[in-house]
């Protein structure tokens, strides 16, 4: 069968396959990295809650820290 096809229909069946195998090893990819997204958002909105509490002094020292002062 592959006798009767032209060498462009060959290329695009091809192209298409490694396309379709490459998207599913990104979507695959995607599946295994959401949830540590997930965390890393929490672990952010942690850090904020606790930064909303912090007294004008400790913000001084979290600039300076951030800073690398």
């Amino acid at each position: 069968m592959d006798g009767c096809r032209s060498h462009k229909v060959r290329k695009i069946l091809q192209l298409e396959g490694r396309a379709a195998t490459l998207r599913g090893n990104y979507e695959g990819g995607l599946a295994r990295i959401a949830p540590l997204r997930h965390r890393a958002e929490q672990l952010a909105q942690q850090a904020i809650a606790v930064k909303v509490t912090l007294t004008p002094h400790e913000l001084a020292q979290l600039r300076r820290a951030r800073s690398g002062v």
